[in-house]
C-alpha cells in the first residue's frame, strides 16, 4: 500500500513543483497603467480602485501586469497589493511550494518588498567637499525665533517644555527647555 502511495505521490509532487506560481493582486487606488516602466511613459489605461491584475514580471520598482480585459502595462510596485496567498506561496522555494500545494500550512516566511534610494558610497563621502553657497542658501531658509512665535500664535499653538535627553535615554536636568 505504501508503495502505491509513493508511486502516486512522486509524480504529483514533481508536477506541482514545476507548475509556475501566478501572482495576482489589486490596485490600491485609481492608477495609470503605463506602456513602459517610466513615469513619463504613455498611459495605456486608467485602472480604478481595487482593479484585479496578474503580475507578469517585475522590473526594479515596477511590475508588468495584465488586466482582466487583457491590457498589459506597468504599475509602480507600491500601487499594487499582492493577494496574501499568492505572495506567501511565491516567497517560498520550489520545494516548499510543492509542499504548500499538498499541505497549505503557513511557512516561516512571507514576501516582503521594499523600494528605496541607494545611499552614498564610502568613496563619495571621502570625495565630498563643502559647498558654501548651498550652506548659505540653507541657512537663509531657516525661520527666526520671531517668525516661529508669530506662526505659533496664528495657529493657536502654545509653548511646551521638552527636556534634552542624554545618550542613556534619560532627561538632562541642567539643559532643559525654558519653562
Amino acid at each position: 500500500m505504501r508503495r502505491w502511495i509513493l508511486l502516486w505521490l512522486a509524480p504529483t509532487l514533481a508536477i506541482a513543483a514545476a507548475a509556475p506560481v501566478i501572482e495576482t493582486g489589486s490596485t490600491l487606488r485609481a492608477v495609470d497603467l503605463k506602456s513602459k516602466p517610466f513615469l513619463d511613459a504613455d498611459t495605456v489605461a486608467k485602472l480604478p480602485d481595487h482593479a484585479d491584475v496578474v503580475i507578469v514580471a517585475r522590473q526594479g520598482p515596477w511590475m508588468q501586469v495584465k488586466t482582466k480585459d487583457n491590457k498589459t502595462g506597468y504599475l509602480r510596485l507600491l500601487q499594487v497589493r499582492l493577494n496574501a496567498s499568492d505572495s506567501m506561496l511565491a516567497a517560498r522555494p520550489a520545494t516548499e511550494r510543492t509542499v504548500a500545494v499538498v499541505s497549505p500550512l503557513p511557512g516561516p516566511s512571507s514576501a516582503t518588498t521594499t523600494t528605496g534610494v541607494r545611499g552614498f558610497s564610502e568613496e563619495d563621502l571621502k570625495a565630498s567637499k563643502p559647498n558654501k553657497a548651498e550652506y548659505d542658501k540653507m541657512k537663509s531658509l531657516a525661520a527666526t525665533v520671531d517668525q516661529v512665535i508669530a506662526m505659533a500664535a496664528s495657529s493657536q499653538l502654545s509653548a511646551r517644555s521638552v527636556p534634552y535627553y542624554g545618550e542613556d535615554g534619560k532627561p538632562l536636568k541642567s539643559q532643559g527647555a525654558k519653562k
